[in-house]
């Protein structure tokens, strides 16, 4: 007598996707997108949720969708608009809705369209890095944020950097609680911060310019602050509006916060801190906007960095 075949799925077979899909997590979403074309075996596998739990755009090299160079405003014109929407298209389509921790092109022009048709479908995200540039709207932003409201920590660019996001945030993004900021932080942030986010335990103003007045503001305000990287950031104020730009360096901060609030500081060096030389560094040879970007993708705090 003959034995009838199996019912359950053949070992082997499950054992060559599994090494499939660990081959596709060394590829960026735009070369999975590609790959998923390739036969209907390679698009089930494209669809594992362990390749989107991260949906990392900062490198978009794929042949298929001939994403501009990394240079600020090439992403702005319509032609770069509609392969950023297809490219988006494809990753969201495959990630089914798996993605906690999306990481945006730093050069991508992102559009009130564009930032809602991501939220619809990222409706679990946590961590949102955002790019550099871009037109978005309060409207924009709040429709995204009632998609987003598990969020717990964003990266705050120049693309958000005025007052909408923290209204978004006072409404529909009540666990943040890590915010980082590579636009400068100034008092106006501070007080918003205050208002908006009052559960925040982490803040990042590293590498930028950081008002003495604001950063003081979120340090004795602020209840649940834990920690506040400023590392290689240039801290200053004017005592008042006709008064000259005063720099504070790291030992005057003793002067304005108390040994709980300094305690709460991450900060480097200074003079001898070799990053913050290199910040001065005038070399030719350095992409232009190299410097920002390191700003934007590093950090001592790491989950802030990617």
């Amino acid at each position: 007598m003959r034995k009838g075949k199996s019912s359950g799925a053949n070992p082997f077979e499950r054992l060559c996707d599994e090494l499939i899909v660990a081959i596709f997590m060394a590829l960026n979403a735009a070369d999975i997108a590609t790959v998923s074309m390739v036969c209907k075996s390679f698009n089930r596998l494209c669809r594992d949720p362990s390749l989107w739990n991260k949906l990392d755009l900062t490198t978009l090299s794929s042949y298929r969708f001939k994403v501009p160079h990394d240079r600020l405003g090439v992403w702005k014109d319509q032609l770069s608009s509609k392969k950023l929407n297809q490219l988006l298209s494809s990753v969201l389509d495959l990630s089914k809705g798996n993605t906690t921790y999306l990481i945006f092109n730093y050069y991508v022009y992102l559009s009130d369209l564009q930032l809602i048709y991501v939220a619809e479908r990222t409706p679990n995200l946590k961590r949102l890095v955002l790019p550099s540039s871009g037109d978005l709207t309060k409207v924009g932003i709040v429709k995204a944020m009632k998609w987003w409201q598990d969020l717990e920590s964003v990266t705050i660019t120049s693309v958000v950097s005025h007052p909408y996001i923290f209204y978004a945030v006072q409404e529909y993004g009540k666990k943040i609680t890590e915010l980082k900021f590579t636009c400068g932080f100034q008092e106006y942030h501070a007080e918003a911060l205050i208002k908006h986010t009052p559960n925040l335990r982490t803040l990042s103003v590293r590498s930028v310019i950081v008002s003495m007045k604001g950063l003081c503001l979120v340090l004795k305000t602020m209840k649940h602050l834990e920690v506040v990287n400023i590392c290689h950031s240039l801290i200053m104020d004017r005592k008042s509006p006709t008064s000259r730009v005063v720099v504070y360096r790291i030992p005057d901060l003793k002067d304005h916060l108390n040994k709980k609030c300094l305690a709460k500081l991450i900060y480097c060096q200074g003079n001898w801190c070799l990053r913050c030389k290199n910040a001065r560094d005038t070399n030719p040879n350095r992409e232009p906007y190299g410097h920002f970007e390191d700003i934007w993708r590093e950090d001592e705090i790491p989950s802030l960095s990617h």
